[in-house]
């Protein structure tokens, strides 16, 4: 999908794209297992507060735009884990949002990948593992010895930590029965940002889009 320039993301960003992509499909396979082909997938609980996962169009517009100014959806895919559903969002931009060519500079480029996985109470276990208790325990799989612990404003907790990626910052907070993993990647003048600004640009995000899950 071409960006708001009207040129297809950078090579740059493409290589963003394909290794955020793996780590963070690597880490959801560890934290719960990506339900094999033509396995039955597992279906909400009464008490499930999010019975299925939620679109890419719940990620707030406003949150998009200062995360990443001139992204654009690359792709959105969803489908079944085991024990519950996940969306992966992916959003791209490859110049400043006012059209200006960033071809040789490649200011403004970078990537924005949202996993949201909604996982379902296992009745059947003894005792049964809630939804809630489910995202948590797939939360703390999922978080490396490095993950940083922040309190955003919402009260909420998540943890950040530096991708292997540089210019990288990924998150990772759950909310009822609901997993949210966060990953951004961005370049200034050719080069990755610091990973201090980074993780700020992460944390931001996480606290709007905290507040509408």
């Amino acid at each position: 999908m071409g960006s708001a320039t009207g040129a297809g993301p950078r090579p740059w960003v493409r290589a963003v794209i394909v290794v955020v992509g793996t780590v963070v499909l690597s880490a959801a396979a560890v934290g719960g297992g990506l339900r094999l082909a033509g396995d039955d997938p597992d279906q909400p609980h009464g008490g499930d507060t999010h019975t299925a996962a939620p679109q890419c169009g719940v990620v707030p517009e406003e949150a998009i735009a200062e995360a990443l100014p001139g992204a654009v959806l690359e792709s959105a895919e969803s489908g079944p884990l085991a024990g519950g559903e996940s969306t992966v969002c992916v959003w791209t931009s490859a110049g400043r949002p006012d059209g200006e060519d960033q071809a040789d500079t490649g200011t403004g480029q970078g990537v924005l990948r949202v996993d949201l996985s909604a996982r379902f109470t296992d009745a059947s276990a003894e005792p049964v593992v809630t939804g809630d208790e489910f995202a948590s325990r797939a939360r703390s799989a999922v978080v490396p010895p490095r993950g940083e612990a922040v309190v955003l404003e919402t009260g909420d907790e998540v943890e950040v930590w530096r991708g292997q990626v540089p210019g990288t910052a990924e998150l990772a907070f759950h909310t009822d029965n609901l997993l949210v993993r966060v990953a951004y990647s961005g370049v200034d003048d050719g080069d990755p940002v610091p990973f201090d600004e980074a993780r700020e640009t992460t944390v931001a995000f996480a606290e709007q889009l905290g507040e509408v899950l």
